[in-house]
C-alpha cells in the first residue's frame, strides 16, 4: 500500500502518521492515535506483513489511567513503552495501568513463532 494512500486509510480510522517523510507506523514513526472528543475507545485496523515494520502506535496518558487493549486477526506481539523509554511486553495484561504521565507508544507485531502472523488484525483500544 502506498504512504499516501495509508495515511488516507489511517485517518479514516482516527490516527494520523506522526510525519510525511516517514513510514506511518514504523518505530521510529508511530501512527498517533487520536480519539473524538468525549471517548475512551477507538478500534484501530492494520496489517502485519513480512520484512516491513508495523504497527506502532502512540498516545498520551495521565498516571492513574489504565490502557485496555484487545487484538483479533493475525497472531501478534505486543510490547508497550512507557514515557522514560522502558518497555514491557511480550505476554502483557489487557488491562495495563499507566504510572507516569506522558507518551506511550504501543507496538503490534507479527508472531513469528505462530501460524497466522501474517495478515490483517483490528485493535481496539480503550484508556480510562
Amino acid at each position: 500500500m502506498r504512504v499516501a494512500a495509508a495515511a488516507t486509510l489511517l485517518s479514516a480510522f482516527g490516527v494520523s502518521d506522526a510525519s510525511a517523510a516517514c513510514v506511518a507506523g514504523a518505530l521510529d514513526c508511530p501512527i498517533v492515535i487520536h480519539m473524538a472528543r468525549g471517548t475512551d475507545t477507538i478500534t484501530l485496523q492494520g496489517r502485519t506483513v513480512q520484512n516491513a515494520d508495523c504497527c506502532a502506535y502512540s498516545f498520551r496518558a495521565r498516571k492513574g489511567q489504565t490502557f485496555y487493549w484487545n487484538e483479533s486477526g493475525a497472531t501478534v506481539r505486543v510490547v508497550i513503552t512507557d514515557p522514560h523509554g522502558q518497555s514491557d511486553g511480550p505476554g502483557l495484561p489487557n488491562a495495563i495501568p499507566l504510572t507516569l504521565t506522558g507518551t506511550y507508544t504501543f507496538v503490534v507485531s507479527p508472531n513469528l513463532m505462530a501460524e497466522g502472523a501474517f495478515g490483517p488484525f483490528r485493535l481496539t483500544v480503550t484508556i480510562k
